[in-house]
């Protein structure tokens, strides 16, 4: 799965165009919401001939994963930040969840303008799911395993299971809210601040109460 150009440049020239290729495409990528551009775009706004990025990538779908996987660095860095500050802060369950949910919500919304066109691509590009879900994957394990130091504050019978349901609530509400994939049309619904307090009160109260 290529998510990287074919030949990397060396030279301090060369990385100065890849990069405006690469930040070319990102701001199509916001501005569209999509990626209903063209490489010819992508040239002619980061200055840039269509040779020279064809001598970095084979496709345009090239470009857009080697976007995506720069995007899913940032994204995964940040998020685990969040989730060590959290658990560096928290004095018990209940504050590590609220921790959790607001910095994870806040992180995924500065990203947003880039993660909602890759989502949308995801439904239709096999490499830009896998790279995701796998993205995805590790955050939800960290996440996890971060509950789980509080393990005698969960009630709930298998707390595996139950800090796994709690992480999939979570990731599924804040991706519906941010148009992520699918739910596009049900973006910005509602008050952020209070689907974020709602969200970690509702899950703490689940992890903490019995079946």
């Amino acid at each position: 799965m290529q998510t990287t150009p074919r030949r990397a440049p060396r030279q301090q020239r060369s990385q100065a165009s890849f990069e405006r290729m690469i930040a070319a495409a990102e701001e199509l990528l916001r501005e569209r919401g999509n990626d209903d551009f063209t490489l010819q775009e992508v040239g002619k706004r980061g200055k840039v001939s269509i040779g020279s990025i064809y001598c970095r990538f084979d496709s345009k779908d090239d470009l857009i994963r080697a976007v995506q996987a720069r995007v899913l660095e940032a994204v995964n860095a940040e998020q685990l930040q969040v989730i060590g500050e959290a658990e560096a802060r928290a004095e018990n369950l209940r504050q590590l969840v609220k921790l959790l949910v607001g910095g994870i919500a806040d992180t995924l919304r500065r990203h947003a303008e880039l993660m909602r066109p890759m989502m949308l691509r995801a439904t239709s590009d096999p490499i830009v799911a896998a790279a995701g879900k796998k993205s995805y994957a590790e955050v939800a394990d960290r996440v996890q395993d971060a509950l789980l130091t509080h393990r005698d504050e969960i009630r709930q019978p298998d707390p595996e299971r139950a800090v796994h349901s709690a992480y999939r609530v979570i990731y599924a509400a804040i991706a519906r809210y941010l148009g992520f994939g699918s739910a596009t049309g049900a973006a910005w619904e509602g008050d952020w601040e209070e689907l974020k307090q709602d969200l970690g009160a509702m899950c703490a109260a689940f992890l903490l109460s019995a079946d």
